[in-house]
């Protein structure tokens, strides 16, 4: 019995999303959907509403841009999280958060996924870590396109609205939160038997980059890095690979319109001390008085 929570802006969007879910799902359900054009509620504010409603002990916050490919899914969900120790289960993910201002997506080596990503030429099947003997993949953070927990779990770490005040980085820190605990784990559904589909690959903005700077400074500065357990990785690989995921950052937030900028930057030019980090530092400069 699961209890489905989607913010919703697109009555059309929501009643495709309803109807596929009926079609598709295999198990006791009822949808909670929060008409968002009408409340505009922070997405934060707007799950912990929603989940406070449900009837059931399981919850899947989603969203309302995505399409199930395969039957009787709630069945295999259901089934995993009963154990003792299950946290999120999400369908993209990373087995490392870096120190550094990043969203759930760190470095290709580090992401779990199993998910069909629509993209403007096209549908891809996107396979990360996938191993048939393993249908769940342990990881730190999630992608918040659809995340399943027990709602005596997210009791205990609902999501944060004194922080997340606009649409950004819910995923980040609700998923953060959990594996901080050292009491759960979150996972990836790497099933055959549970394919989904996203419509839309996100939207990062001058927003959230802002929010994610902001998140980072004001609750996980001293917390970070964190990685599951089974992942290894040499401190000069975690270095490396969290150099080039703040350079990925610094490029992105260049792009747009963010007030940080000139902060992050200053920060990015101190962090690393490499000759690889000064060929970035140099892009990163002449990238940044062009802006």
């Amino acid at each position: 019995m699961i209890s489905i929570v989607i913010c919703s802006i697109s009555p059309e969007r929501l009643q495709q999303v309803i109807q596929n879910i009926q079609d598709t799902i295999g198990v006791e359900y009822e949808i909670i959907a929060i008409n968002n054009r009408e409340k505009c509620w922070p997405i934060a504010r707007a799950y912990n509403e929603g989940a406070r409603k449900a009837r059931y002990s399981n919850l899947f916050f989603v969203h309302e841009d995505v399409k199930f490919h395969s039957q009787n899914w709630g069945v295999i969900i259901e089934e995993k999280m009963r154990e003792p120790d299950c946290g999120i289960i999400g369908f993209a993910g990373s087995k490392v958060k870096f120190r550094c201002y990043s969203g759930w997506l760190q470095t290709p080596k580090m992401i779990s996924a199993l998910l069909y990503q629509r993209e403007a030429d096209g549908t891809k099947l996107e396979v990360r870590s996938v191993f048939k003997e393993r249908p769940f993949e342990e990881v730190i953070v999630l992608d918040g396109l659809g995340m399943f927990v027990r709602r005596e779990i997210w009791s205990e770490y609902p999501f944060d609205e004194e922080s997340l005040t606009g649409f950004h980085c819910y995923d980040l820190d609700f998923s953060l939160q959990i594996a901080a605990s050292n009491q759960y784990k979150n996972y990836v559904c790497c099933s055959h038997k549970v394919l989904i589909e996203h419509f839309s690959s996100g939207n990062y903005n001058g927003a959230w980059y802002k929010d994610t700077i902001r998140l980072h400074k004001s609750k996980w500065a001293d917390k970070l890095p964190l990685k599951v357990p089974n992942f290894e990785i040499s401190e000069k690989e975690r270095r490396k690979y969290e150099e080039r995921c703040f350079y990925h950052f610094v490029r992105g937030m260049l792009t747009v319109n963010c007030s940080e900028k000139k902060m992050v930057v200053k920060e990015f030019l101190f962090y690393s001390f490499s000759w690889k980090h000064l060929g970035h530092c140099v892009s990163i400069v002449c990238k940044y008085l062009k802006s």
